[in-house]
C-alpha cells in the first residue's frame, strides 16, 4: 500500500481490495439492518394493532361470558390485561352515497382496549365515542344519528370524509313481512381517524364502541374474541398453552406469531438469501487480494530468495504474506463496517427513504442495527480474505532460494 514508484500498480490494486471488501461488507451490513428494520416495524405496529394472543369462541361464535372468561386469564402469569372484541364485515358509504366500501368493523371497550393495543397512540385527538361531533353533526341532518365511529386513515380517505362527517353503515339483511330482505343502515358521524402506518389495517378496518356493535349485530352482551397482551411477546406459545388449560378446549388460542407466521417466515428467508449473495461481493473482492498478493510474489521473487538463504523459514514467509492479505480484509472490513452503520444512521434520522405504503406495508425505508449481525458479517468477511491469501502465501513460501536467485 505505500510501495516505491514502480510497484506502484501493486498499491492501487491493494487500494481497490480494500474499496472492494468495504463496499461488499457496507452492503451486507445495510440490507440486513434494512430488512431487519422492516420486520421489526411490521412486528410493533402489527403489536399494537391487535392482541398477542387472541381467543376465539367454539366455531367462532360469538360467546356471553366473556367477562368471567378475562378474570381467569389475568390470573394467569404473563397476562398484562385482556380486553373483548366484536369483529364483523359491513358495508360504508358517505352522506350522499358517492363513496363506498367494505370494511371490517371491530367493536371494543374504549377503556379496556388501550391497555392491550395500541389504539389511543394512532387515534387522533382522544380515544371516545360519545364526541361533541355527534351534535353538531345531528343539528345539520334530519337523520337519527346511531353513533360514533372511528375510521381507518385509507378508509376515510376512500369514502372522502374526515372528522364530523356523516357516514351510513349497511350492517345485514333483515326479512321484511313480504318476504325479501332489506339492508340494516344506520346513520354515523366520524369521532377520529385511525392511522397506525399499517395500510392494512389503515384501509380496511373501522372502530365502534362494543355495546354499539352489539346493538347493531344484535348479539346481546356478547363478544366473539379476546385479546391479550402479554408481558414477553417470544413467551407466546407458553403463555397460550396456560391459557388453553386454563380455559379448556372449548375456546380456540392463537398467538401473533401464529397469525403471522407466512410472512415472518419469508422475511427470514429474505434475510437468509440476501446475506448469501450480499457475501459473494465480499467474494469478488477477496479474489483482488488473491490476485494482489500473487503480483506481489512475483515482484519479490528477489527479496523471497535472498530472506530463505538468509535462514529464513517456509513459515516466517508464509506469515508475511498472510499477514499482508488479512490487514488488506481488516483494514476494509472497518471501513465498511463504519460506512454501513453510517448509512444505516442515516437513514433513521437526516435522510428518510419514503416508500409506497400501499406495496410495502410501511411508508418509509427503516435501518435497524444489529450488532450481532455486524460481527457475523465481520468474521466471515476476514475469513474469506485469510483464505483468499492461502495459496499466494503457500507459493511465496515454497520458493527455493536457487531458483529464485538464479537470474539475479
Amino acid at each position: 500500500m505505500r510501495a516505491r514508484n514502480k510497484q506502484f500498480f501493486i498499491s492501487v490494486i491493494s487500494l481497490i481490495s480494500i474499496a472492494g471488501v468495504a463496499v461488499g461488507v457496507a452492503t451486507v451490513i445495510i440490507a440486513l439492518s434494512v430488512m431487519g428494520g422492516f420486520e421489526s416495524m411490521i412486528r410493533d405496529k402489527m403489536l399494537k394493532s391487535e392482541g398477542h394472543i387472541i381467543i376465539f369462541g367454539d366455531g367462532d361464535k360469538a360467546f356471553g361470558d366473556y367477562q368471567y372468561l378475562m378474570k381467569k386469564i389475568e390470573g394467569i402469569k404473563g397476562v398484562d390485561a385482556s380486553a373483548p372484541a366484536l369483529v364483523r364485515q359491513a358495508y360504508l358509504q358517505d352522506e350522499h352515497g358517492d363513496n363506498q366500501m367494505g370494511v371490517l368493523i371491530k367493536g371494543i371497550n374504549p377503556q379496556l382496549e388501550p391497555k392491550v393495543t395500541g389504539i389511543a397512540e394512532y387515534v387522533h385527538g382522544k380515544l371516545t365515542f360519545d364526541s361533541p361531533l355527534i351534535k353538531t353533526a345531528q343539528s345539520m341532518t334530519s337523520d337519527t344519528i346511531f353513533a360514533g365511529i372511528i375510521l381507518g386513515k385509507g378508509v376515510a380517505r376512500r369514502l372522502e370524509v374526515s372528522e364530523g362527517d356523516i357516514v351510513r353503515l349497511i350492517s345485514r339483511l333483515v326479512e321484511t313481512p313480504l318476504g325479501g330482505l332489506q339492508p340494516v343502515i344506520r346513520t354515523l358521524v366520524v369521532v377520529g381517524i385511525y392511522d397506525s402506518g399499517m395500510y392494512t389495517y389503515d384501509s380496511s378496518l373501522a372502530f365502534l364502541s362494543l355495546y354499539t356493535a352489539q346493538e347493531l349485530y344484535e348479539t346481546g352482551d356478547s363478544a366473539d374474541r379476546i385479546e391479550i397482551k402479554i408481558n414477553n411477546i417470544y413467551h407466546a406459545d407458553r403463555i397460550r398453552r396456560d391459557i388453553q388449560m386454563e380455559l379448556g378446549l372449548s375456546y380456540f388460542t392463537m398467538t401473533w406469531m401464529e397469525a403471522h407466521k407466512d410472512l415472518f417466515s419469508a422475511i427470514n428467508l429474505e434475510k437468509i438469501v440476501t446475506f448469501i449473495i450480499e457475501t459473494l461481493i465480499i467474494l469478488v473482492a477477496a479474489f483482488n487480494i488473491t490476485s494482489t498478493l500473487i503480483m506481489l510474489v512475483m515482484d519479490k521473487t528477489k527479496e523471497i530468495g535472498i530472506l530463505k538463504s538468509m535462514g529464513a523459514t517456509k513459515k516466517s514467509i508464509w506469515s508475511i504474506f498472510v499477514f499482508e492479505g488479512t490487514l488488506i480484509g481488516a483494514i476494509g472490513s472497518i471501513s465498511g463496517t463504519l460506512l454501513g452503520i453510517f448509512l444505516c444512521w442515516s437513514l433513521e434520522t437526516w435522510l428518510p427513504i419514503r416508500i409506497p405504503g400501499t406495496v410495502y406495508q410501511v411508508d418509509r425505508l427503516p435501518a435497524e442495527i444489529n450488532w450481532y449481525f455486524i460481527l457475523l458479517v465481520n468474521i466471515s468477511s476476514l475469513l474469506i480474505c485469510w483464505l483468499s491469501t492461502l495459496y499466494p502465501s503457500w507459493r511465496a513460501s515454497s520458493l527455493r532460494p536457487v531458483e529464485a536467485l538464479r537470474y539475479e
